[in-house]
């Protein structure tokens, strides 16, 4: 009888406390991903495995479009979070992600068979404080390590891997967005302060109205030691009138390289869209100087601080050396002009074809300024909820900047996501 007693009382004591978990999670509703914790605070768990084939032809080891063959891998990345919001206007944000090397992927089969894949690091981390108690409007303090960009990510996109810094903002009305930034770069040896590289931003944004608005930021990056301060001042704007959509950006830059070597790049953009259900059609232009004459005292290249992310062409400048020597250079040395077609076919389907002519703003030492031209397509597919497959294919045709032994490129990628 004992025996039996202990049996039902186990069976009680297991169900009292699915009892409770049904009772906690039935106070959020079944669509979100909240999960509560002690107190008020409520806790969402999110995330995302993405898993990626590639082809590639005539891309070799140091990134260059020349005649190497072709290859196939697999990559992945893995992404966990947890979003804890822990009273109004409080709250605070973690982020880990894969980690191999400087990446956030891993490729198949790199640790052998039978073998873990690499470990988390983490992305973000940050703490936001938000709410109108201070200065009567809204405005709040983010610091941590997050995703930064600046404008139309023209000169500045760390969303890749973050920095870590201190952001005040404030909007003094529903149009007006201010915010200030101290990022750090570089900390180097923490005792010695004449090593660091440190930023500093401010930005203003202005909402016209729903259909436009208008932007400015300036950014000081700053050595302690006085060697280098490279300035950036840049302007965007974008505006919307019936099916038609217009953006455009400028920088331009100044300050000092070195001792002797001082910055003066810029770089301008400008693009429209028309929209003709289910149909867009996209065009842009966009111009990035390059450095005339590497040996006088002036960089007059348009410097760019960007992460290891495709800003336009699927192949030039994202997987190939560009103009400017190396990958993930933006416009530095480089103008295109860009034509593009978007397709809904349905809810569920989408599809993209874009055209670049490519042209490099200063000749190479040959006397060559034809980078080629690209074209790029994509078809992206929900399969379920949260669930995407996008296939993307380009082809890079490396005009006489390349030299003699220029091939054209080849990629196939496709893709498989899932978010929770």
């Amino acid at each position: 009888m004992k025996k039996y007693l202990a049996l039902i009382l186990g069976v009680i004591f297991v169900l009292s406390f699915a009892a409770s978990a049904f009772a906690i999670h039935a106070e959020i509703p079944s669509e979100t991903q909240a999960v509560v914790s002690k107190g008020a605070t409520q806790i969402t768990l999110g995330g995302e495995l993405r898993t990626r084939g590639w082809w590639r032809d005539n891309i070799d080891s140091a990134k260059n479009p020349v005649d190497s063959g072709s290859s196939a891998y697999y990559d992945q990345r893995v992404r966990l979070s947890l979003d804890a919001t822990v009273a109004p206007g409080v709250k605070g944000y973690v982020m880990v992600e894969t980690n191999s090397g400087n990446s956030d992927l891993y490729v198949w089969g790199t640790n052998d068979f039978n073998a873990k894949p690499t470990g988390l690091d983490i992305n973000e981390a940050w703490i936001l404080y938000s709410g109108s108690g201070l200065l009567g409007f809204n405005s709040g303090l983010k610091i941590g390590h997050m995703p930064l960009a600046l404008g139309m990510k023209e000169f500045f996109d760390h969303t890749k891997f973050g920095d870590d810094a201190i952001v005040f903002f404030m909007d003094p009305t529903k149009q007006l967005h201010v915010g200030l930034l101290t990022i750090k770069f570089d900390e180097a040896n923490r005792l010695d302060n004449g090593d660091d590289l440190d930023g500093y931003v401010a930005l203003m944004t202005y909402k016209l109205d729903d259909k436009a608005s208008l932007g400015v930021n300036y950014t000081y990056l700053n050595n302690s030691d006085g060697d280098f301060s490279h300035q950036n001042i840049g302007i965007h704007g974008n505006a919307s009138f019936g099916g038609v959509n217009l953006k455009g950006a400028a920088d331009i830059q100044f300050g000092d390289a070195n001792e002797d070597v001082s910055f003066g790049g810029w770089a301008a953009m400008l693009g429209v869209d028309f929209k003709l259900n289910p149909v867009t059609l996209r065009g842009m232009v966009a111009y990035g100087s390059g450095d005339d004459d590497a040996t006088d005292d002036d960089n007059d290249a348009f410097t760019t601080y960007l992460g290891a992310d495709q800003h336009y062409t699927l192949i030039y400048e994202y997987l190939v050396k560009s103009a400017a020597g190396a990958t993930a250079t933006g416009l530095n040395n480089t103008g295109y002009i860009n034509l593009g077609v978007d397709y809904a076919a349905s809810k569920d389907l989408s599809m993209s074809v874009d055209g670049y002519w490519l042209v490099a703003s200063e000749e190479n030492a040959a006397g060559e300024d034809e980078i080629g031209w690209e074209v790029d397509a994509k078809i992206k597919y929900a399969l379920a909820k949260n669930l995407t497959y996008q296939v993307d294919a380009g082809y890079f045709d490396a005009g006489d900047f390349y030299g003699d032994d220029a091939d054209g490129a080849t990629v196939l990628r496709h893709t498989l996501t899932l978010n929770f």
